[in-house]
């Protein structure tokens, strides 16, 4: 039905539900509700159809929402097996200190995108331990501007709480 179809394009991850048995529900559903029909007080039987499916599907929207919303509060033992040579989670899962390196490039590559393309250079060749009055010959800018810009960028930094990567 083209109505199950277009839930189905509106709310794409309705697409992992199998097709014909969205239509089972929402046949069975209407032929619950078809005898509620009145006539005259819908326009036709079809518009009556229509909205009786459509709530149909956004009941199941509602209901499959609310089971993914339960699965993300289930909780499983680091202990327990993962796999049949016994390792758990708590063997594959990285250690704090490769999460902590993992979360600070995030960190530090959001920092960056705030920066402007020349802040972003002259990142680059103070991490290649340029000077700053190198910097300022190789960029074709007095020395002075391109300290404020180093000043600006420990701005960005220190909003950011970065301050420690600038060291």
């Amino acid at each position: 039905m083209r109505i199950v179809t277009e839930f189905q394009i509106e709310h794409p991850w309705l697409r992992a539900l199998d097709y014909d048995d969205l239509l089972q529900e929402c046949l069975i559903h209407w032929h619950s509700k078809q005898g509620r029909f009145q006539e005259g007080r819908e326009t036709s039987i079809k518009s009556y159809m229509a909205r009786v499916l459509k709530n149909k599907l956004r009941e199941i929207v509602r209901r499959e929402l609310t089971d993914k919303r339960k699965t993300q509060h289930l909780a499983k033992s680091l202990e327990s097996p993962i796999d049949e040579e016994g390792a758990t989670l708590a063997d594959v899962i990285p250690s704090d200190e490769a999460y902590d390196g993992i979360t600070a490039r995030l960190d530090i590559d959001l920092a960056m995108n705030k920066l402007t393309p020349l802040q972003k250079r002259i990142c680059e060749l103070l991490s290649e331990d340029y000077p700053e009055q190198e910097i300022a010959n190789m960029l074709g800018r007095p020395r002075r501007s391109i300290r404020d810009e180093i000043v600006r960028i420990g701005r960005v930094f220190s909003r950011e709480r970065l301050q420690e990567y600038l060291e």
